[in-house]
């Protein structure tokens, strides 16, 4: 389980220095509040200092606002100056939201709940003075706190609106690397992923993998485990993140050998002598410094549950635990797997399963992020004789429409053995899909599902055998295999 340590910050002050920090928060934010409806004295002061800067430069003013406070701090009253100091003391980088969606309409929560307040004070004040007309003045005069929202766009003259549709880089979230990331495509809010496959075929591995890549990529991402323990769990992401084995064995080390235009590939099975993993916790601090330098704002937090013991309401608790305590906001959730969480009552497990899994595309809307889990597929899967595809989902095939990508994960006994494996995605919401599979290399002694991919079309995978999909008709499997050797790296 996670060990918290916890952290004052009310949801005010969240907001506040959210704002202080992020251009485009404010500018999305600045008509919808006020720094009047800020509720402490300290608030009032500081947001009022923060919509002056923006009025005047068009910015947040971000560690600028300790200059000003330098500036205007005789202004203020002692025990008032004593308060903004503290409170701006702590004012860093790290203030800054990674999730300007879920920032927002956090702020404007409050922004509305803080209207409601003061029109309560006001009705309250009439009530008590008797004076009905200053209470219907109050109610009349009301307005919710919102953005503004455009209501339409002009296809022939708004070029700026046109421009930010192709260049909005907060909508794209992340992207796994070559070619599976030109397969899958990029990695949107309000996604929700479902890697599919065989029972045994390493979906938990590209979960992680899933994981890792977004957190190096600076997203904050949160791992609930329901099949493993801590330790288990815990070991896998650290060899996968250091690439070494838990004994310092030899392994097999699958490579792309090129066949001499640059174009077409074969596989090289080589082996190599691996590294152990570090276990002395000042090496393991010192790889967190790099990784956390690295990363820039990404984060990666595990979590672990007994399977069946956590529900999506569960699940949506802790997530508002760790928001209080720990001012740890993910905007990538990973569940595996949704099958195995607290379904619910019920008698039909197909139904209850369908709602977990709408439930969870109703999560990632929520966090204005993304959620990702995985599912097994039918028996007729089981063992490699006919690729894994959507129509194969396990237990309901309502999954398939609940979901904006689905990843196959499929390989042939021989493949399996070789360390070879390969995904599809039939689905993608931006660009052109891609009409292939991705070939990747793998070594799972070091935790790396991952260590090379190649597009299926460029690689010879040899002749003998012919594929039993029945839905497509793709090159041959390999019934081939090359021996190599390999250095140590």
């Amino acid at each position: 389980m996670l060990h918290r340590e916890k952290v004052e910050m009310s949801v005010e002050r969240r907001v506040l220095s959210n704002l202080i920090m992020s251009t485009p928060l404010l500018a999305k934010c600045f008509k919808a509040g006020d720094p009047s409806m800020f509720e402490s004295t300290m608030s009032r002061i500081v947001a009022t200092w923060v919509w002056e800067f923006f009025s005047r430069t068009g910015d947040a003013p971000g560690q600028a606002i300790t200059d000003i406070y330098r500036q205007r701090a005789s202004e203020l009253k002692e025990a008032d100056a004593d308060m903004v100091y503290t409170f701006l003391s702590s004012c860093s980088d790290e203030w800054l939201p990674s999730n300007i969606a879920y920032s927002m309409d956090m702020a404007l929560k409050y922004f509305r709940l803080r209207a409601l307040a003061l029109l309560s004070e006001k009705l309250n004040r009439a009530v008590q003075m008797g004076d009905v007309s200053a209470g219907e003045h109050a109610v009349a005069d009301y307005v919710k706190p919102d953005v503004k929202k455009s209501t339409k766009v002009d296809m022939f003259r708004d070029a700026s609106i046109i421009s930010q549709a192709f260049e909005n880089t907060d909508e794209e979230i992340f992207t796994m690397p070559g070619e599976l990331g030109r397969i899958i495509g990029p990695f949107i809010r309000e996604d929700f992923i479902a890697f599919i496959g065989p029972p045994k075929s390493g979906k938990t591995w590209w979960l992680m993998t899933f994981a890792v890549q977004a957190a190096l990529q600076g997203c904050k991402v949160l791992f609930v485990s329901l099949e493993m323990s801590e330790p288990q769990t815990v070991r896998r992401f650290w060899q996968m993140i250091n690439g070494k084995s838990r004994y310092g064995e030899e392994v097999a080390w699958p490579e792309f050998e090129d066949m001499g235009d640059g174009e077409k590939f074969r596989i090289v099975d080589n082996r190599y002598q691996s590294e152990k993993v570090e276990t002395d916790p000042g090496d393991i601090a010192q790889l967190q410094q790099t990784i956390r330098r690295v990363s820039r704002t990404g984060d990666l937090q595990v979590i672990t549950y007994p399977s069946r013991t956590l529900s999506v309401r569960g699940l949506e608790a802790e997530l508002k635990d760790m928001e209080v305590y720990e001012a740890f906001v993910p905007n990538v959730i990973v569940v595996d797997y949704a099958d195995i969480m607290d379904l619910g009552s019920g008698n039909d497990e197909r139904d209850k399963i369908n709602r977990t899994w709408i439930s969870l595309r109703g999560l990632a809307s929520k966090i204005k992020g993304i959620v990702a889990t995985v599912s097994q597929t039918g028996r007729e899967t089981v063992g490699g004789s006919k690729d894994a595809t959507e129509n194969t989902v396990s237990e309901d095939i309502r999954k398939v429409a609940h979901v904006t990508k689905m990843i196959t994960i499929n390989h042939t006994p021989e493949e399996k053995d070789r360390g070879i494996v390969r995904l599809a995605c039939n689905t993608n919401r931006d660009g052109a899909p891609v009409n292939d599979q991705v070939v990747c290399t793998s070594c799972l002694a070091i935790g790396r599902p991952y260590l090379d991919c190649k597009l299926l079309s460029a690689v010879d995978m040899g002749r003998e055998e012919e594929y039993t999909n029945e839905d497509d008709d793709m090159p041959a499997r390999s019934s081939g295999r090359r021996t190599g050797s390999r250095g140590r790296r």
